[in-house]
């Protein structure tokens, strides 16, 4: 273990010295080994988020298990760190709600053990983080937490390219494919069939980029062609535009460049589109364009299948659109069913297409149908739906909820539950501010850094609602609950319900 610390601090050294560490940096989430007084607690991954004060960081520890009890979340607000990366926190409380414990906690730098030094340091690859949790009444000396990891920063969890941007190469977008790069018994029919897909500066409303793609339909030697471009790799294996067992989209692991890598577990995917059909009969059902997406095990996946792939899927979303009254832009959003199977995310299959129907629509010359698609995403859900002190639910106005009552951290159970398939829910004690921050993440942040900050604010009703510059101390004393006057260094303060205030009743803290 000291090997791999010793080597893990050198590294983390020579990048801080390389460049100034900022918190934009090392936000996200770092996979490694936790170890408590020096035995091995396995595997785990911290979160490092924005703090919720200017230039702090927060620390989370998930699920943190002890002696084989679950004590819960660690949740570290506000801890400063400096250009080089170093961490710092001051002693604070932390309450374990799990067994009511509460207990002391620092972030320690230049922990010394049988010659050993560790850290609290971090950078946008790498972290070491050094704890001491201290609980007189309960541990018989202060426990030691170290966590070492590298950073997850995984482009897997998005489509990449979604905005089509950048320059084309042989005639195709980064990430995206069509009949250009097609392959199957008749690939020659199609290998120059590049005006089915092109490049367009139509781009829909707000967009930042400047490019969309624009698909059309064709008729190729006789035979209705659907404008089609996927992330993955079109087999062109017949002449029958229906022919599902030879025209097809796959995605194989052995497919180098025409497959996407993906490990997440998103709710839905969003993408703007303004589709064209040549014949503009609203009724006519078959008048729609088609997006399909299929997250798959690491295992081969066509689109349509001619095949049973239920022990391949994970999730799917598709829908089949229509057309706007004005034949403008409108933003799509499908949400993904997932199908339970035991296998884990591994790649992931779009499809883009003119028509719902294999070989359907209109090929006419002059009389093509068209569909322009810009700024794909997948869309991560991370709303708390709900947050309750007890038996009272809160209710929440832009992210902030305020409570009559003292601040108190061990007074009451809370609970938070958010809205998403990862969603996962932080709770940080902040005495200082009165105040509790519950983080809402999911498996985009990894790569996005993407989260939602909800903050649970504590008014004192018999003493916050109190104008303190007409309160002196008899008034002070007389209008709370429970006060006394306590002489600090030959200054008079007063401590009334967990709040202090000074000899002419202005509060200080």
């Amino acid at each position: 273990m000291k090997k791999i610390f010793t080597v893990l601090v050198a590294g983390l050294m020579i990048s801080a010295q390389a460049f100034a560490v900022t918190t934009k940096d090392v936000c996200g989430q770092f996979n490694g080994e936790l170890w408590i007084d020096w035995d091995s607690y396995g595997s785990k991954s911290v979160y490092l988020l924005p703090g919720t004060t200017e230039n702090t960081l927060t620390f989370v520890l998930p699920d943190f298990s002890f002696l084989g009890g679950k004590l819960g979340n660690i949740v570290l607000p506000n801890i400063s760190m400096d250009a080089d990366g170093k961490l710092s926190l001051k002693e604070t409380s932390l309450y374990l709600d799990s067994i009511n414990l509460r207990a002391s906690i620092k972030m320690l730098n230049n922990y010394e053990d049988e010659g050993e030094t560790y850290n609290s340091i971090v950078s946008a690859t790498q972290a070491q983080i050094t704890l001491e949790i201290a609980e007189p009444k309960t541990l018989p000396m202060p426990i030691i937490v170290i966590f070492e990891g590298q950073a997850l920063r995984s482009n897997n969890f998005a489509l990449p390219n979604g905005g089509f941007e950048g320059q084309w190469v042989n005639n195709e977008p980064v990430a995206w494919h069509s009949f250009a790069s097609a392959t199957g018994d008749y690939v020659n029919f199609v290998k120059g069939n590049t005006q089915q897909f092109v490049a367009s500066n139509d781009v829909r409303p707000g967009s930042e980029g400047t490019q969309s793609i624009l698909l059309s339909s064709n008729n190729l030697f006789g035979v209705k062609a659907n404008g089609n471009c996927t992330n993955g790799q079109i087999n062109a294996g017949s002449m029958k535009a229906d022919d599902a067992a030879n025209n097809y989209n796959f995605s194989d692991p052995a497919n180098n460049g025409f497959n996407t890598a993906f490990q997440g577990r998103p709710d839905s995917i969003a993408f703007w589109a303004k589709y064209q059909p040549a014949d503009k009969n609203p009724n006519n059902e078959v008048n729609k364009a088609r997006m399909s997406t299929i997250i798959t095990t690491n295992a081969r996946y066509q689109d349509p299948e001619a095949a049973d792939y239920s022990e391949v899927k994970v999730a799917t979303a598709a829908i089949n659109y229509a057309a706007t009254a004005d034949l403008g832009w409108q933003r799509i959003s499908v949400p993904f069913t997932y199908t339970g199977i035991a296998g884990e995310p591994a790649y992931i299959l779009t499809t883009f297409t003119t028509n719902h129907v294999p070989g359907g629509g209109s090929s006419e010359k002059g009389k093509l149908d068209s569909v322009y698609i810009d700024d794909v995403e997948l869309i991560y859900n991370k709303t708390l739906n709900s947050f309750s002190i007890g038996e009272n639910a809160l209710q929440f106005n832009q992210r902030v909820a305020t409570v009559n009552e003292n601040y108190c951290d061990s007074c009451a159970d809370y609970v938070a539950a958010a809205e998403g398939k990862t969603a996962q829910t932080f709770i940080g004690f902040d005495a200082a501010h009165k105040c509790i921050h519950v983080y809402v993440i999911a498996d985009d942040f990894a790569q996005s850094g993407d989260y939602r900050l909800y903050r649970v604010e504590f008014r004192d009703s018999q003493t916050d609602d109190l104008d303190p510059l007409n309160q002196g101390v008899e008034n002070l004393l007389h209008n709370t609950i429970s006060s006394e006057k306590v002489l600090i260094n030959g200054q008079l303060f007063i401590r009334s319900n967990d709040a202090w205030y000074n000899a002419t009743g202005i509060r200080v803290k």
